[in-house]
């Protein structure tokens, strides 16, 4: 059948990999046929990717087989407070975005995108889409991973929405859950992250395209599944951040660049040989099968394994590339394997999790030797992403290192210590293997559950997104399971904590909660009292206090009661008594205790599950204080991104001015005549003879009289500061009715240097560089801005009674602190009955 391909390359805004990722993406297609349309650089415009896309919907044919791939950045805009119920708005970013204007927003919305898709879907119902970029975002740990994600103003985006569902588009096509007729991969979840790194051979490549293209490389000619293919690369990236989670949508179980289902599903295609004692299992490897794996080999058509007329038995003695070896075992009346003939796994050993380990060091033997044949670990290939590393300091102790740093302070030498270390790594594999954990559209639960989360504060709850918040010791959180379906369902918890500890919330009910149709369990509810408590997160006691660690939830509802106890237990080994359970509760067992796994089928009915994650950071001290203001617009980065910009960066001087502000409607304040405080905080600078700066936090109160309905204030780029900026420059600017007399805010806040808070605030400012972990010097920063606003707020209502928090911002040192002009188009920002502009100038 004929194969077309587009292949839209965005690389703007810091990424340098996205041509390159196109590059890898031709080449692999073009081995496959594909008639193949670039959209890059200059042409990678909005006009020009429209223009692409148009031009492949009317030369799409009814037997075509179509893929389109982007790579970039993407956007993700929450609403603002005054949209508050607005869904948020996600979009692609072509090269001309930066010459967006209120009115001609430049990017390409998902809105957009899925009508599209919607009317390409019309000419040809074999599409594969595949998005290469983030919609949050998130800042990585790692300087090398460039997070493939952009903000933008959300009132521009929604009334861009809102423009194109009204302007005669084909409304109909949009499909916000999904087109039926297409494979949709997408690099992570909507609130996730996705990553531009350098690769082992030195070249910029997005994770998710490097783990794409070698997997379809890998696949080759076989009868591969999307699905399958989806699994191999969502395990290449999960081994390189856990933060980004590639998923695939739509008819995943379609063969690759087809429209045909896979028959016998988990069944591999056989080959035989002269030797009627060695077999080839086709595409293994993609499929996750590991040494040691059993197989029961069946006549072609065969839809599952059969004793009575298997062909034989085999077990893998040895992985290549796109192939398994394996040992043939051929029953009576059988002579060769014959042509067509299908494996279908029976038993299968514990996945293996790789480690780095020093090989060559004499002082790793024991540690060595204690990765048996059966355990969760082995030692990394070079250049292989690895969950942990040990190392070993100039005393022999050993360390192991996660993603993020350090685990615990060195294991010391002696007899105990190999054990110690292998404890680690265990906890570590277990924790990786289960956030690998995913819905098996074999026995996918249809059922509809809700699944919520989120802070508990005083009672109330304060909901949280599934992935990516940042979270403190201390705080306490509910989660939310609700069975909105007709029959009973059972949900279980489970905790993969700091450090890699699993733990069974629901342990009081191991085989899960019981739900009737419309019930809940809220973890965290106390149905004695009727309150709302939450559980709170804990630190664990030995793991490094440095930097935050990720935490997650996993949810697992099934139809059938399922015990999930063993998650709890650490230690055990053992491979009888697995015959009359699941292959969800064999699937737990195993990444639980290592061993083997049986895939013979179970008598009864299938248990059917699904699995939801929530993952978050948590980071080792106590949350800042609450912020208490409430800004029309808050264009700060989420908290992942201020509490793990990098820092350190060196100092420079800034001016902030505000340029425009518009009062359209005076009313507002309940005056005519008004006044304009800004407050600028920014991090204290390095310490110089061990003694720290003072911290720099500064006001300015601007005054106007007989103010009328859309009256563009005198400001003249009014100063409101000038000065050092290190780390983060965080802008506030408030607007409120004048009274006689008032003082400015720099007098009242000068007045309020006694007030405890405040100092308080001053002292975290101005010793950041002089407190040791990472997390506390981020934390202590973003709580201190948050206090001086805080009091600068309660100052102006004390003394001039109403005021509004028109604008609130965070510029980052990694962003250059914001330099220019904010819109940079020349328009203004509109907030309620105001629009304004302000800049910031780098100062010598």
């Amino acid at each position: 059948m004929p194969r077309k391909a587009l292949l839209i390359g965005s690389q703007t805004n810091g990424l340098s990999g996205v041509e390159h990722d196109v590059a890898a993406i031709a080449e692999v297609l073009g081995k496959r046929d594909f008639t193949i349309t670039r959209c890059v650089a200059a042409d990678a415009t909005r006009a020009g990717i429209y223009e692409a896309y148009e031009q492949l919907i009317a030369q799409a044919g009814p037997d075509d087989s179509v893929f389109v791939y982007y790579s970039g950045h993407g956007g993700r805009s929450l609403p603002t407070r005054a949209a508050r119920g607005r869904p948020p708005v996600q979009f692609i970013v072509p090269t001309d975005l930066d010459k967006s204007v209120e009115g001609d927003f430049r990017g390409i919305t998902a809105v957009e995108l899925s009508m599209l898709l919607g009317r390409l879907t019309e000419k040809t119902h074999n599409v594969a889409v595949m998005l290469d970029c983030c919609h949050s975002a998130h800042m990585s740990r790692k300087p090398d991973y460039q997070v493939k994600a952009l903000h933008y103003p959300f009132e521009w985006l929604d009334d861009h929405v809102t423009g194109q569902l009204r302007s005669g588009s084909r409304r109909d096509l949009w499909r916000p859950l999904g087109n039926d007729h297409a494979v949709r991969m997408v690099a992570c979840a909507p609130e996730q992250s996705a990553f531009e790194y350098t690769t082992a051979t030195g070249a910029r490549m997005g994770m998710f395209t490097e783990a794409f293209t070698k997997a379809l490389t890998e696949a080759g000619d076989l009868p591969v599944t999307w699905a399958a293919l989806m699994d191999r690369v969502r395990r290449s990236v999960l081994a390189l951040t856990p933060e980004q989670r590639p998923e695939a949508e739509g008819p995943s179980s379609r063969l690759l660049f087809d429209v045909e289902v896979e028959d016998a599903v988990g069944a591999l295609r056989v080959v035989g040989g002269a030797n009627p004692e060695r077999v080839t299992l086709e595409v293994a490897p993609l499929l996750g099968v590991q040494v040691s794996d059993e197989f029961t080999i069946m006549p072609p058509g065969a839809a599952e394994a059969d004793q009575a007329s298997a062909v034989g038995t085999a077990v893998v003695d040895r992985l290549g590339t796109m192939a398994a070896y394996a040992q043939a075992t051929l029953h009576d009346g059988w002579t060769e394997v014959p042509v067509g003939a299908r494996a279908f796994r029976t038993r299968t050993m514990a996945p293996k999790v790789p480690v780095s380990i020093p090989a060559d060091d004499p002082r790793t033997a024991d540690l060595l030797s204690q990765l048996g044949p059966t355990a969760l670990l082995r030692p990394a290939e070079p250049d292989e992403p690895a969950v942990a590393e040990v190392t070993i300091d100039a005393d022999g102790g050993m360390t192991v290192r996660d993603r993020v740093g350090p685990l615990h302070p060195p294991r010391p030498a002696g007899i105990h210590q190999a054990t110690l270390v292998r404890g680690d790594l265990v906890r570590l594999a277990r924790a990786a293997l289960l956030r690998e954990l995913r819905d098996d559209p074999r026995f996918k639960l249809e059922d509809p559950v809700t699944v919520e989360w989120g802070r508990v504060v005083d009672g109330t709850e304060q909901p949280l997104p599934a992935f990516g918040d940042v979270l403190h010791t201390g705080e306490r959180v509910f989660v939310r399971v609700r069975n909105d379906g007709n029959r009973p369902l059972y949900a279980s918890l489970v905790d993969i904590g700091i450090g890699g500890r699993i733990t069974l919330l629901t342990r009081f009910s191991p085989a899960g909660v019981r739900l009737e149709p419309g019930q809940q369990y809220v973890l965290g509810y106390d149905e004695v009292l009727g309150t709302l408590d939450g559980v709170a997160l804990e630190w664990p006691a030995g793991v490094d206090l440095t930097d935050a660690r990720p935490e997650s939830l996993l949810v697992l509802v099934v139809d059938t009661p399922q015990n999930f106890g063993v998650l709890d237990q650490d230690g055990i080994h053992a491979r009888r008594g697995t015959a009359d359970k699941s292959a969800l509760e064999q699937l737990v067992r195993q990444i639980s205790v290592g061993g083997v796994r049986d895939f013979a089928p179970v008598g009864g009915p299938p248990v059917r599950y699904t699995v939801r994650f929530i993952d978050f950071d948590v980071t080792p001290v106590p949350a800042p204080k609450a912020e208490e203001v409430v800004f029309e617009i808050d264009d700060r980065p989420e908290r992942s991104v201020r509490l793990f910009t990098p820092r350190g960066a060196a100092p420079r001087r800034v001016a902030v001015r505000l340029g425009e502000l518009v009062v359209h409607r005076n009313r507002a304040l309940l005056g005519a005549d008004i006044r304009v405080d800004a407050v600028v905080t920014t991090g204290g600078t390095p310490p110089e003879a061990a003694r720290p700066t003072t911290p720099v936090y500064t006001a300015q109160t601007a005054r106007f009289s007989n103010v009328r309905d859309d009256y563009r204030l005198p400001l003249d780029n009014l100063l409101v500061y000038l000065g050092p900026a290190t780390d983060f420059l965080d802008v506030a600017v408030f607007v409120s009715r004048d009274t006689k007399d008032s003082l400015a805010l720099s007098d009242l806040m000068r007045q309020e240097l006694v007030d405890q808070e405040v100092q308080a605030a001053g002292a975290q400012l101005a010793g950041l560089f002089l407190a040791a972990p990472q997390a506390a010097i981020a934390v202590a920063a973003v709580g201190a801005g948050a206090v001086v606003v805080n009091v600068a707020y309660k100052l102006l209502l004390g003394a001039v009674g109403k005021s509004i928090g028109l604008y609130r911002t965070s510029l980052l040192a990694h962003e250059g602190f914001g330099v220019g002009r904010h819109p940079a188009d020349g328009s203004l920002r509109r907030a309620q009955d105001f629009s304004f502009s302000f800049t910031v100038e780098a100062v010598d």
